[in-house]
């Protein structure tokens, strides 16, 4: 590709991961994405001839971009508990990249590329948690470190689903209570 086409597929790569973070999964249409790319629909079918190949870009792209996010987080906060939790916490309630990762879990349950695609980014969280439970003095088991990825997509799903009610959890309070649980249960064993 030359620099002029790599330059038009990523901004088509941008521009529908912007759909899918206003109206998530379903918003990510080959007319929306051509109009918001500010193209013809015949010229997006060059780059991405079906809507599977489009998908799959967009959630490789999402994968390498949201595990870049989270090493970024985890390296900055991974000096204390509380710093973590306050950065996992804020990351945990992005309603925009919530509905991506939704549609993205979504995608992964009905289609073998798409999941291979999750479980790599899955994998990588996971890595990046598991090295900062241990800077901060908890566990870095597989179990633990599970239980923090699952406490984290579990408040995201909530913080989306529930917006401004007064019953949306405060994730770094959430991430705060985990890590002073998980570090009492390391002092007793």
């Amino acid at each position: 590709m030359s620099p002029t086409e790599i330059a038009l597929r990523e901004r088509l790569l941008l521009a529908a991961i912007g759909l899918i973070r206003r109206g998530g999964l379903a918003g990510l249409t080959q007319p929306r994405l051509a109009k918001a790319a500010g193209i013809s629909q015949s010229h997006l079918t060059y780059y991405f001839p079906t809507r599977r190949d489009l998908l799959t870009a967009v959630l490789d792209r999402t994968a390498t971009d949201q595990l870049a996010g989270v090493e970024h987080a985890m390296r900055g906060a991974a000096s204390s508990p509380t710093k973590l939790a306050k950065a996992m916490g804020a990351a945990f309630e992005k309603a925009e990249n919530s509905r991506v990762l939704i549609s993205f879990a979504l995608a992964a349950s009905e289609d073998p590329e798409a999941r291979a695609i999750f479980e790599r980014l899955t994998r990588g969280i996971r890595g990046e948690v598991a090295t900062a439970a241990n800077r901060i003095g908890i566990d870095d088991d597989a179990k633990t470190v599970a239980l923090v990825h699952a406490l984290g997509v579990g408040l995201s799903v909530l913080n989306l689903a529930l917006g401004g009610s007064s019953l949306r959890p405060k994730a770094a309070e959430g991430m705060a209570m985990l890590f002073r649980l998980l570090s009492r249960t390391r002092t007793k064993d």
